[in-house]
Formats: C-alpha cells, structure tokens, sequence
C-alpha cells in the first residue's frame, strides 16, 4: 500500500459519541481519494471505556489509534506531538475532535500547498454552531444546513486547522510541550512557522469547517491560563522548542 501524503492528527481524551462520530465521516466524505490521507487519533490518557469506544469507532472509519497512557493533566501540544511521530504523511494536518469538514476541505489544503511549493502553514478560520444545534448524529447532505447555522468565529484562531509537512515539524520539534492543559500552542505555532520561513496560507473563502458546540473546559483553570500565556509572550520569538525527545512516550 502507498504512503499517505497526508495525515490527520486528531488530539483526543475521554470524548466519544456522535461529536467525535460526525468529525470522522466528514474526513470520510471527502472529495480527496482516501488512500491520498489516513487519521490518527492521538489518545492522551483516555480512561479504559472511552479508549474501547473510540477503537471501535476508529475502526468503523479506518482511523488508527495511537494511544499514551497518562494521568497527568491534559496536554494538547504532548498529544499533537505524539501523533506527528505517529505520521506517515508527507503532510501533516493538526485539528480537533469536535470539527465537521467541508467535502472539499483536504483536497483545498493539498491544492494550497501545491500552489506553495509545499512551503506553506494552511490555516482556516473556524465557523461556530451554535448552542442550539444539538449532538446528534450528521452526514454529507446536512452540511449545507449546518454551513447556513454557523458564524465565523470571533477571535482568529488557528487551533483546528494547522497543515504542514511533516519535516517542518520536526525542524522545529513539535508544538510547546510546556503550554499545559489549554495553552497558547496554536498561536505559538503560526508565529514560530512565519519565522521559520513559511507562507502564511488562509483557506476559508474555498472550504469550511464546523466547530460542534459543547461546554468549554478552558476556563476551568485560571492560574494554568495564566502561566501558558506568560509563556507565550516570553518565548514567542523562538522557533525551535522542546528537547530532542518531544513527542516521544
């Protein structure tokens, strides 16, 4: 079987049911031909019953599972790292759990990157559902319904669509391992990838993708909030972060 030229990395921890279900069959009812990508769930830390669930639903969809056992607190930029280690992709595409995609969302990243020699960070501007638009199970042909529902989000934000190769990731080791909890890791990322070198790429006007409303866990933890956005403004110039062991168990 050929190599992917892109990979999915979807961070993930105790979440299941039909939020994580629809974001799987939106990468399965893509335009892009599935041997050109595979999905990797990097599960951080899942207890025992939610790991089994997600198996079976990966499996359903013909996601792999990379699993971390952890009881540490959540750490996004660790789960991201450990599944860009996992990737078999020349590209690689960091998101979340909770996103609904366009049918021609992978094919637009892979064409943006086509137009840039490779040499790009692709990045979209989220739409949000709103509260009203409730859990519940979603296919292909809901998505024009669901698009109408939706806003663009407020803040900028970077954190569910960030598409790379692979290599640049490693140049510069990994997201920040030191953002705990809900840091600052995206933004970090577009920074250090401007410094790097790489063209700053923007998709919404061609594709879309759909957050799925929920309770936010961000806010749980002020003082950590606090220490990952000093972080962010005293280390932000830098390009290369972690050791050389980032990403690995």
């Amino acid at each position: 079987m050929p190599e992917p030229v892109l990979t999915v990395v979807i961070p993930i921890r105790n979440r299941g049911g039909d939020r994580v279900g629809n974001c799987l069959r939106s990468l399965r009812w893509q335009d892009a031909p599935a041997e050109r990508f595979e999905i990797v769930f990097s599960d951080y830390g899942s207890d025992a019953e939610h790991l089994a669930a997600l198996r079976v639903l990966a499996d359903e969809h013909g996601a792999r599972v990379v699993h971390t056992p952890t009881r540490t607190l959540w750490n996004r930029a660790r789960a991201l790292n450990l599944g860009i280690r996992a990737a078999r992709g020349e590209y690689v595409f960091c998101t979340d759990a909770d996103m609904i995609f366009a049918p021609t969302f992978l094919s637009t990243l892979l064409a943006a990157q086509e137009r840039a020699a490779g040499h790009a960070m692709v990045l979209c501007k989220c739409r949000d559902l709103p509260e009203g638009v409730r859990e519940q199970r979603w296919e292909e042909p809901d998505f024009a319904s669901l698009l109408e529902r939706a806003s663009f989000r407020p803040r900028l934000g970077t954190g569910a669509c960030q598409m790379a190769k692979r290599s640049f990731y490693f140049d510069v080791r990994g997201y920040d391992e030191k953002f705990v909890f809900w840091g600052a890791e995206d933004g970090d990322m577009t920074r250090r990838a401007l410094r790097f070198g790489l063209a700053q790429v923007w998709v919404e006007e061609q594709t879309s993708m759909l957050h799925q409303w929920h309770p936010t866990m961000r806010t749980q933890r002020p003082f950590l909030k606090f220490l990952n956005d000093a972080r962010y403004h005293l280390t932000k110039y830098q390009v290369r972060k972690n050791s050389s062991r980032w990403g690995l168990p």
